[in-house]
């Protein structure tokens, strides 16, 4: 049983969030009607960790209220969902950071109803501001909570609003992971078969809104375990087809795990790398930390689709996997297969060109560095290697250290991870190294002083030219020119 509260007041509101406590009393000096405080906010308040984000519904004109709220914090209000008549209001909130505010109308005839549209129970809870204005309240007892939300929040149990909640939304299906494991919470029993009843209808749901709710589940630290859910709810092979038949896929001696289970290790390799990448990379630990933070798709960063990377980098091995005569597994081109399945699960998901592209190089690429290692690479290999993996080098790093750490089979040995990660650092060292030295030529040299057309192939050349730059041969711009006019006449 979890102690929540069970008495409030807005001083006890105000000690918690300053900013609520401002913002409480105002809305209701407004006098425009009902105005309730709802869903997670309430919820992580009653955890005792209110989070940034605020929802109220109302009877009243969101828009009116979004405006008025805009105007008094010095925020921007804006229209969130047109047909759902909802508004947000953004405001800066000092040392606190950014707050949103979204006011959206109260769902059939009243809040009570509103409510049971829900989807889980520890969502459904509502409290009215007017009521908190007006003295203490009583918890429970003065809450709006007909579906005991209350209750399931103290006790840890995750539970559906109704019998229709996933049939009502089937992303709720991919949601409910995540709000189990966040809030640490246990499924209740109808919930839980309800999920595996309804797994199907995920198909169904638009791939932007399934890719929402695992890029929200990509952001928190310690995704294995959620995801480790798909197979007891039922969820695997409608969200993740391509990574059924990893389930008890024998690998051989490198590894000690089978293929999904070495999969949820490789994820959580990769979450100890983003919270302290200088444990392997001491040198590299700033740049990598700033590197992941950065938006890739509207304000998700790298680190969510990186991690999404990861559950699928070996998605190919079920296709290629074969036995010599001496009995020893193998998955030849696996990787290939695997960048295959990684277009087709961007492509369902519908994410944007440069997401998609980025998942797609980095499960594509994840096996060149070990590849490359095999074949003790000259200073030319290696400057190809870094040209080839181009603007995901770091990225690419960071899973094949993460996928080389969850790798302790017999044959895998204390040196050989030694040597791995020593390469991956010289790796990030020659990139930095290059991103710090300005190309001696750039596209619009060639097209007016070679005459050259705009195209792939412009991009095709000034790659050999990093190479031989970076190699040392060039010294200049005339030295690139000269080594361009050679490159093109021995393609002619």
């Amino acid at each position: 049983m979890r102690s929540l509260p069970t008495t409030l007041d807005l001083g006890d509101l105000e000690k918690a969030d300053p900013f609520m406590g401002s913002l409480m009393p105002f809305l209701a000096s407004l006098h425009r009607g009902e105005v309730y405080l709802v869903g997670g906010y309430l919820r992580d308040f009653l955890l005792g960790a209110p989070p940034a984000d605020i929802d109220f519904v109302t009877a009243a004109d969101p828009e009116g209220l979004a405006r008025e709220v805009a105007e008094r914090f010095g925020g921007k209000a804006f229209i969130l969902h047109e047909e759902e008549r909802a508004h947000r209001v953004v405001v800066e909130d000092g040392a606190e950071g950014r707050r949103t505010i979204d006011f959206s109308p109260i769902r059939g005839m009243s809040i009570e109803e509103d409510l049971s549209y829900r989807d889980f129970t520890v969502n459904a809870m509502a409290l009215d501001v007017d009521r908190l204005l007006a003295g203490g309240l009583r918890l429970p007892r003065d809450l709006v909570d007909k579906h005991y939300g209350w209750r399931d929040l103290s006790r840890g149990i995750l539970r559906e609003c109704s019998n229709e909640s996933f049939l009502m939304d089937p992303v709720r299906l991919v949601r409910a992971m995540r709000f189990r494991h966040v809030l640490d919470m246990e499924y209740d029993e109808r919930t839980l078969n309800h999920m595996k009843k309804y797994a199907p209808l995920v198909t169904r749901a638009p791939g932007e809104r399934v890719a929402v709710e695992l890029l929200e589940t990509l952001l928190i630290p310690d995704t294995a375990p959620i995801f480790a859910d798909l197979e007891a709810t039922g969820l695997m092979q409608y969200v993740f087809p391509h990574l059924v038949p990893l389930v008890g896929l024998e690998q051989n001696a490198y590894h000690h795990l089978d293929v999904w289970s070495h999969t949820l290790l490789t994820l959580e390799e990769l979450d100890r790398i983003i919270a302290d990448p200088g444990t392997l990379f001491p040198g590299h630990a700033d740049d990598v930390r700033e590197r992941l933070e950065e938006p890739l798709q509207d304000l998700y960063p790298r680190k969510a689709f990186l991690r999404l990377a990861a559950l699928y980098h070996d998605a190919g091995k079920a296709e290629t996997v074969s036995r010599d005569a001496s009995g020893r597994i193998h998955f030849y081109s696996h990787q290939k297969h695997s960048r295959e399945a990684a277009v087709e699960l961007v492509g369902r998901l519908r994410l944007s060109r440069r997401a998609g592209d980025y998942i797609v190089n980095v499960v594509g690429g994840h096996m060149d560095i070990g590849l490359a290692m095999a074949d003790r690479p000259s200073r030319r290999q290696l400057r190809r290697l870094i040209a080839r993996l181009g603007e995901e080098l770091v990225d690419v790093v960071l899973l094949s250290a993460a996928d080389r750490q969850a790798t302790r089979g017999t044959l895998s040995t204390p040196e050989k991870l030694r040597r791995y990660t020593a390469f991956c650092a010289h790796l990030l060292d020659e990139y930095r190294r290059e991103q710090d030295t300005p190309p001696l030529i750039m596209g619009r040299d060639l097209i007016k002083e070679l005459n050259l057309m705009e195209g792939p192939f412009i991009g095709e050349i000034l790659k050999e030219v990093r190479v031989a730059q970076m190699e040392g041969a060039l010294k200049g711009r005339e030295d690139a020119l000269r080594f361009v006019r050679d490159l093109l006449s021995q393609t002619d």
